[in-house]
């Protein structure tokens, strides 16, 4: 191995100021994506609520809205 190899290999790619503030980036940019995540998941859960709730109530209505015939039917 020559001396400018051996030189290369024992020379950090960062300081440890550097790593550092890598390390606090992380912890900022993973803050970040559990509280997106969480929103997102909380916005899922309430829009199908609501899409349930709307289904049902369509459902029910259209049930409700052909019995009368049905009933008028077998008179």
């Amino acid at each position: 191995m020559s001396d400018a190899t051996a030189e290369h290999s024992e020379t950090p790619l960062f300081t440890v100021t550097e790593i550092e503030q890598f390390d606090a980036d992380d912890v900022t940019a993973g803050r970040a994506i559990g509280k997106m995540l969480s929103i997102l998941f909380l916005y899922t859960v309430f829009a199908m609520s609501l899409v349930s709730w709307w289904t049902f109530r369509s459902i029910r209505a259209h049930s409700e809205a052909q019995a009368p015939a049905a009933d008028h039917q077998a008179h």
